[in-house]
């Protein structure tokens, strides 16, 4: 009863995230100056103090749940990871700096080009926040966005991509985790992807990445070549629907129909980090017992990734769809699996 009423919370809290999402963003983003004004308020209480009470909470009761079902090691060290990182960047940062949009500037490239435009005077973007935060504010903006690019790609390749998209990750990466037991909304379970899906989707998915790189590269170039303002507008506009329509509100689509972390397979971070982790040497280690083939890892995975007919043979499970998430890692009910990178294997062998 106590689960069942907890999974209830979850569904309702999680269906009223998305529709205030959905017309706060709208209003905010795509209304007019006037409306995106009055609006601006409620639009940064619900990205900054909702959505960090909604971690707390929810994570919590996720949490419970998950527990209930097994051990939960690996999702605890997730809220852990995702509560830390709103309260910095949510909570204490804004108030620090007085910059409540501070978390436009904790999303690395290419996944949103709007730390870049800050840096160019003549952008919209820029020009709308000079009398807020003025010249400083926004340059020590800019300068946590490098910080924090540079320390996700070097965390990265030391931690693999469970640092970033499953402890860090405010946008689809929090969601997938607190209100895991809520999704989808409009189903009761969720099956794994079909071998056909996944391959569309790794298409799509270079899509994704060629597109986010074409709006990086031009507000790159933007300083040295000197767009006009219209072009620069139109390229703004363009990207703003890419945003709001191809992102925001197809992952909460997502959200309603599918599984959480299907828009980690389209994420163009996600991408470029996968090739990070890569270099790490990322992967989910089996044989520290023995597998029985009971398939409880794959249907544990949110990325549908195949994990029973590598690990049945003790071998290691590497992807590049891989979040590091550690769903597998506790449903496996014989502990025979074990999230690592290279840098990780190392410092547990030493110590």
């Amino acid at each position: 009863m106590k689960q069942s009423k907890e999974l209830r919370a979850l569904q309702v809290v999680l269906a009223l995230y998305i529709l205030f999402s959905l017309v706060l963003a709208s209003l905010n983003q795509g209304g007019s100056p006037e409306i995106a004004a009055r609006v601006a308020p409620w639009w940064h209480f619900y990205e900054n103090q909702f959505k960090t009470f909604l971690i707390v909470i929810c994570g919590f009761l996720t949490y419970r749940i998950a527990k209930r079902k097994g051990r939960a090691g690996m999702r605890l060290k997730n809220f852990f990871g995702f509560t830390l990182s709103a309260l910095m960047i949510h909570i204490l940062l804004p108030l620090f700096t007085g910059n409540p949009e501070l978390y436009f500037f904790a999303m690395p490239l290419p996944w949103t080009t709007i730390p870049l435009q800050a840096g160019i005077p003549s952008s919209s973007f820029a020009q709308s926040h000079q009398a807020t935060l003025g010249l400083e504010g926004i340059g020590w903006a800019i300068t946590f966005f490098w910080v924090y690019s540079i320390l996700v790609g070097v965390t990265t390749v030391l931690f693999g991509r469970r640092l970033h998209c499953s402890q860090l990750c405010l946008f689809n990466g929090f969601a997938a985790e607190v209100f895991d037991p809520a999704i989808p909304l409009l189903t009761k379970v969720h099956h794994p992807l079909r071998k056909k899906t996944l391959k569309h989707l790794r298409s799509i998915r270079i899509v994704y990445l060629l597109i986010a790189l074409f709006f990086t590269g031009f507000w790159l170039v933007v300083p040295s070549i000197g767009f006009s303002s219209s072009t620069m507008q139109t390229v703004r506009v363009l990207e703003l629907f890419w945003y709001l329509l191809a992102n925001l509100i197809l992952a909460m689509a997502f959200w309603v129909v599918s599984v959480g972390r299907l828009y980690c397979h389209l994420c163009p971070l996600g991408t470029v980090l996968s090739f990070l982790s890569r270099l790490g040497r990322m992967r989910i280690e089996s044989g520290k017992t023995h597998c029985i083939g009971c398939g409880a890892c794959d249907k544990a995975c949110p990325l549908s990734i195949s994990i029973k007919e590598r690990a049945i043979h003790g071998e290691p499970i590497i992807s590049d769809q891989c979040v590091g998430c550690g769903h597998c890692v506790d449903a496996c009910p014989t502990a025979t699996l074990s999230y690592t990178t290279a840098f990780l294997h190392l410092v547990r062998k030493e110590l």
